[in-house]
């Protein structure tokens, strides 16, 4: 079980299981720029010694067009893109759906989720 805890406005600790103790403490993830058109998100992973890793992630995007892209280095882990329908017969899809494309290797899923989610986080999703 993950457990999110809003430290501050723009700030989060990930927990293993219910328990909020440092040494449960998996991810953080600091908001670095939070404009309309852009925001950017530093995330941090916490190895089982409780130590900063070397595995820094970054996440960066525009949450009006509901894209955001994870990127670990150089390499994107996953993608977010509003949803649109292909073909003759287009039909307005609203703005509350939206795909991610999460690319193999490095996550697991359900870590990836949760950050989509921190994202888009009291944001409004018809806007």
């Amino acid at each position: 079980m993950l457990n999110i805890k809003l430290m501050q406005k723009g700030s989060w600790r990930g927990y293993k299981g219910n328990n909020q103790e440092e040494k449960n403490l998996i991810f953080v993830v600091d908001r670095t720029v939070d404009e309309f058109t852009r925001t950017e998100f530093n995330i941090l992973l916490i190895d089982e010694n409780n130590e900063e890793s070397k595995t820094e992630l970054k996440m960066n995007g525009c949450p009006f067009k509901r894209a955001c892209t994870i990127y670990n280095g150089n390499s994107i882990v996953a993608e977010s893109s509003l949803m649109y329908k292909l073909g003759i017969g287009k039909v307005f899809v609203p703005r509350n759906r939206f795909r991610v494309t999460i690319f193999p290797g490095f996550i697991d899923r359900s870590f990836v989720a949760s950050l989509i989610v921190l994202y888009f986080e009291g944001r409004k999703l018809w806007i």
